[in-house]
């Protein structure tokens, strides 16, 4: 084994035999692993949960929690951390050895450790395994990523939006707390597109994303509604403070400084807000902002207008 490959790795050990502790830090050190060893699993448990650990390896027998519920709770914390039982106990070996397999472990070895080879050679297969995992998770994320945002605007898409704000519908019921929504077209898109072309209307839709994610709190959803629209939910938030919040955006897009091919172009905002105490579904929320928006649009533009409030059960 490459005294290179456990350069980044952290170890937690779990362990009342302080010679034992002892020989396994020296032998770690040697291949780079980052040792923190404690001999009370309560305070390993808490370790845990401070800090980023690749592999537990922990005693089946300790005071206060057998190794075998600190594997369980070990997976229920993180099911990537990869975790070696030592036992030295005979009685009930299999049994032990049954369970801790089921429940996760990488191995299961015994004690008096006569030869570090079989433990190293432990460690180096559960450390790929959690290499393995880590990259497989972070793959998933980034395809998560891709999938639900809009490539050019990085805001959520349309589908991803409906997903989260239908959650956050079905928990603003539960908790009987207000949610609004706001729907935002970009004025004469069309017209910016017929003047300078395509990619100076694709500049304007990100430029007014990133408006819109600056304008709306970090617990508001900003989705792509579709050509020029975006759409935005606002929790735990009654009409009137929505419509605080569309007047920020709406200020904030007018005040902006967009310029293409070296020339400044105004850009400005129609905005439809919608709020209800209770909604069947986040589509009757967005019908009654789309209404508010029309209405708006209407009015000439650059301007705000508020949904008629309904209430469905």
């Amino acid at each position: 084994m490459a005294e290179t490959q456990g350069m980044s790795a952290a170890i937690l050990v779990i362990d009342d035999d302080a010679l034992l502790v002892q020989l396994l830090e020296k032998a770690f050190a040697r291949f780079g692993y980052q040792v923190t060893a404690v001999d009370d699993p309560l305070r390993g448990l808490q370790l845990l949960d401070q800090r980023s650990f690749d592999l537990v390896i922990t005693d089946i027998k300790m005071p206060r929690l057998s190794g075998i519920k600190v594997l369980e709770m070990v997976k229920a914390l993180d099911e990537s951390i990869e975790v070696i039982i030592l036992t030295g106990a005979e009685e009930g070996l299999l049994e032990n050895a049954i369970a801790a397999l089921r429940l996760g472990a990488s191995d299961f070895l015994l004690k008096p450790l006569h030869n570090l080879d079989e433990l190293m050679a432990a460690v180096e297969r559960s450390l790929e395994k959690r290499k393995l995992a880590v990259t497989v998770r972070q793959l998933a994320k980034s395809v998560d990523h891709l999938r639900n945002t809009d490539r050019l605007t990085n805001v959520c898409t349309r589908r991803y939006f409906f997903e989260r704000a239908s959650v956050e519908l079905l928990r603003s019921r539960r908790y009987r707390k207000p949610i609004s929504c706001l729907l935002v077209d970009i004025d004469h898109l069309g017209q910016i597109n017929n003047t300078y072309g395509p990619p100076c209307g694709d500049q304007v839709l990100a430029h007014v994303a990133r408006l819109l994610v600056e304008s709306t709190r970090t617990t508001d959803i900003v989705g792509r509604y579709g050509g020029e629209e975006f759409v935005v939910a606002l929790a735990e938030t009654k009409t009137e403070q929505a419509q605080v919040a569309a007047e920020k955006v709406r200020k904030a897009v007018e005040t902006s400084d967009f310029s293409f091919g070296g020339r400044s172009i105004p850009l400005t905002v129609s905005i439809g807000v919608a709020g209800a105490e209770e909604l069947a579904a986040i589509s009757d929320l967005i019908a009654q902002a789309a209404q508010a928006l029309e209405e708006a649009k209407r009015a000439g533009r650059n301007c705000i207008r508020i949904g008629e409030a309904k209430v469905s059960g």
